[in-house]
């Protein structure tokens, strides 16, 4: 008895969309019927040739019976179903499988497996052979079918045993290359080959995968036009600047408050600049930083690095206290407070600064709280 294989369920399984019963595999009750294999993706049937009334589909490679067609259309049989589907998108059994005879007594099997149902049929019965694989030989007869021990078979025009197409392979394949596998011209080599190229294609997939699974750089958010600048500036102090999101929060409450995150805005008559409205000699400091490292200090990305530069070089209590900031709500508002007292120092500092905290904690903590940057 042969067990149940794997591979062959999953070709075979995509040829039938529901149990068949195997009530003898004799001649057809109607001479002019024959067998056909559905060939497109999904073959819609219809109750009437003129496809007004939709039944369903039937999937690639299912069998059905076609009992007469006119033109484009077949008046087709299937699980005891009649109905109409186009001619375009089957084709006869007869034109791809091979034809077999019986060599012993032997039993057909309803399911790739000895222990499903049964019919037992004599030597030299014959029948069409659609597929093979694992010593385990998928056969039709008449719109019925069933399984087979390849053995137990002399399939015509073969000369050496049936090359063994993994079910995984068969389903990746173009149609009109399962069609030559199914008509036996192919060799063992050739398909060898194949499967190297759809392993190739499948790592290359994988490693596309892992490649579009990686964390987007901050350069690539800037890159992308996807977020807004008070995003850009949140990304870039937890991913650059390394500060948790209540810091972050203290930054964006203070960036907001100077600028609206607009790095082109010009105040005080004309003496502060950017994001951070650096003033006087500090806006100097933030030109020749930015010609220095060929950046263009106009924009969002060259003002944040020099933002950075200038809290680890001119301010690095600043940064250090914002880097060991609690990460809570309070965090965020402690966060702003010193920041802008310690940093921006503007007129009416502490009323600025409560100010400035309250709106990290009560605006923008709550924002980004649990969000990726």
């Amino acid at each position: 008895m042969f067990k149940r294989n794997k591979s062959i369920v999953r070709i075979l399984t995509l040829l039938l969309a529901a149990t068949i019963v195997l009530t003898g595999l004799g001649a057809s009750a109607l001479a002019d019927s024959f067998s056909a294999a559905v060939k497109s993706r999904s073959m819609k049937v219809y109750a009437d040739a003129n496809g007004q009334n939709y039944l369903g589909s039937l999937s690639r490679k299912t069998i059905v019976t076609v009992e007469e067609y006119v033109g484009g259309v077949a008046r087709i049989r299937y699980n005891g179903v009649t109905g109409y589907a186009k001619v375009s998108d089957m084709r006869a059994v007869a034109s791809f499988a091979k034809r077999a005879q019986t060599n012993t007594e032997t039993r057909v099997y309803q399911q790739p497996d000895a222990s499903s149902a049964s019919i037992k049929v004599k030597s030299g019965t014959v029948m069409n052979v659609l597929a093979v694989s694992g010593g385990i030989a998928m056969v039709e007869k008449d719109g019925q079918v069933g399984y087979v021990k390849a053995a137990h078979l002399n399939i015509e025009g073969q000369t050496n045993s049936s090359v063994t197409v993994p079910g995984e392979i068969l389903e990746k394949l173009p149609e009109n290359v399962v069609e030559q596998i199914e008509s036996g011209n192919v060799t063992q080599s050739q398909l060898e080959a194949l499967k190297k190229v759809l392993e190739e294609q499948e790592a290359a997939k994988e490693a596309e995968k892992k490649e579009e699974a990686k964390p987007e750089t901050i350069e690539q958010a800037f890159a992308s036009g996807k977020y807004s600048n008070e995003q850009l500036c949140y990304a870039f102090a937890v991913k650059v600047m390394g500060y948790n999101t209540a810091a972050a929060a203290g930054l964006l409450a203070n960036i907001n408050a100077e600028s609206g995150f607009r790095p082109l805005i010009n105040g005080d008559s004309g003496t502060s600049y950017g994001i951070c409205q650096w003033h006087a000699s500090r806006k100097t400091r933030l030109l020749n930083w930015c010609e220095s490292k060929g950046m263009d200090a106009s924009t969002l990305a060259a003002q944040l690095y020099f933002l950075k530069y200038e809290l680890e070089t001119y301010y690095p209590s600043v940064d250090r206290y914002l880097r060991n900031v609690e990460n809570s709500a309070q965090g965020a508002y402690d966060a702003a407070y010193y920041f802008c007292y310690n940093f921006e120092a503007p007129a009416n500092r502490v009323t600025k600064s409560v100010t400035r905290g309250n709106s990290a904690r009560n605006t923008y903590y709550p924002r980004y709280a649990g969000v990726a940057a």
